[in-house]
């Protein structure tokens, strides 16, 4: 859907009140009368219903064609459009087959939207764009600071604007777009390089080889191997994803993250589909649950007890201190005891806990419910700082894991 917001406007020349129709979002395939709003500049006008007195305010807005898979954002900073992107992954939109670009530049905007709608590559462009900027510059050394433009109307040309000259038009260059379209190492860098500022900076960073993707080792029950992630994607080693295999969503945990250049990924690599991102809970919140939960442990609501417990702490980071061992380099877990004298290992929801518990250790942050299998070896302890301790004994860890197989799908 398009927005906008009606803001009151107090007229300039004659003082009187207005209403201007803000856009900040327009999705062309629902309202493609809007686009010749956005290609002449009245998305932007402001007349007054008085005087009729004229203004262009320009403020940022996202450009979405669902049609043919388009996204641009007009901003004075890239953050917009990953917070916009944020919000649309949020409602579960799959942008992995999206053009996805953002400018501070009103004019290069507007051309990309000339470039897509051509189904032309604004990367390939850039790279012609740069080069025909050079030649032009030694021709013409007088021209002074020019730009060069896509300009698709009435028909598909370059226009060169310089300072001291009048408008240049050249020809498309079909031939060299063609050759480019095919040439293997070029196809490779199109299909995993995911940046969202193409212009005069990405083509340096082009030639200095310098179109970096983030490839990440990923883990599954069943085998382990190298996707590539998004630009707008941040991850780091630990964190759940989402992959396809063989037609089917599986997930994994990465194990491994490694920066490359585009044209070195292996062709036959796919990209992450998704990150699954866990509940951001306060700290002061799981240790108050942890403490309802123990005090009434093991009474006749023991299950229903568990499954919230669990509930909190399938989405929350856990730490586990590790202790070095000077004489062989192994890395081992913190063991305390408890006042029965059974050896046991701490487990904290914070991390700066961990550090206080263990100031000498390791800590290794995962997720609680990777540790479930891991349980019934040893006794555990939630949070050592609560008031009330929790321990993860083999009763309990039957009842989770019975609980894990039930409903830890769902609450993922």
């Amino acid at each position: 859907m398009s927005h906008y917001e009606v803001i009151p406007m107090q007229c300039p020349k004659c003082g009187n009140m207005n209403h201007f129709k803000n856009y900040n979002s327009i999705n062309i395939t629902v309202t493609p009368e809007l686009k010749k709003a956005i290609m002449n500049d009245d998305i932007f006008k402001f007349e007054c219903q008085d005087c009729h007195h004229v203004e262009y305010l320009r403020h940022q807005l996202f450009y979405h064609d669902t049609k043919n898979k388009i996204m641009l954002q007009y901003a004075k900073d890239p953050e917009e459009i990953e917070q916009t992107l944020a919000a649309l992954k949020a409602e579960g939109l799959d942008l992995s087959s999206y053009k996805i670009r953002w400018t501070n530049n009103w004019y290069v905007f507007k051309e990309k939207i000339q470039i897509f709608d051509h189904h032309r590559d604004d990367r390939i462009l850039a790279i012609y764009k740069e080069n025909m900027l050079k030649k032009f510059y030694e021709e013409y050394p007088e021209a002074g600071h020019a730009v060069v433009f896509y300009y698709a109307d009435p028909s598909e040309n370059l226009m060169i604007v310089s300072e001291h000259m009048k408008a240049k038009f050249y020809y498309f260059p079909e031939q060299w777009y063609a050759n480019m379209m095919v040439n293997p190492h070029i196809q490779k860098m199109l299909k995993y390089d995911t940046s969202i500022d193409v212009n005069e900076d990405y083509v340096k960073r082009v030639y200095n080889l310098e179109v970096n993707v983030v490839t990440a080792k990923v883990q599954t029950e069943s085998f382990v191997d190298t996707y590539v992630l998004h630009h707008l994607d941040f991850a780091k080693t630990g964190d759940h994803v989402l992959i396809e295999d063989k037609g089917k969503d599986v997930e994994g945990v990465i194990q491994k993250l490694e920066v490359m250049d585009a044209r070195d990924v292996p062709a036959h690599i796919h990209f992450i589909k998704h990150i699954i991102k866990r509940r951001d809970v306060d700290d002061i919140e799981v240790s108050n649950h942890l403490e309802k939960i123990a005090k009434a442990l093991y009474h006749e609501n023991e299950v229903q007890l568990l499954s919230q417990l669990l509930h909190v702490l399938s989405e929350v980071k856990i730490y586990l201190p590790l202790i070095k061992d000077e004489k062989t380099g192994e890395l081992n877990r913190e063991v305390i005891r408890t006042n029965n004298h059974e050896p046991v290992m701490p487990i904290f929801t914070k991390e700066k806990e961990a550090k206080l518990f263990a100031p000498e250790s390791i800590v290794y942050e995962t997720y609680f419910t990777d540790l479930i299998d891991e349980f019934p070896r040893m006794s555990f302890v939630l949070n050592p700082q609560c008031k009330e301790l929790l321990i993860i004994d083999k009763k309990m860890t039957a009842i989770l894991k019975s609980y894990v197989q039930e409903e830890l799908t769902h609450v993922n």
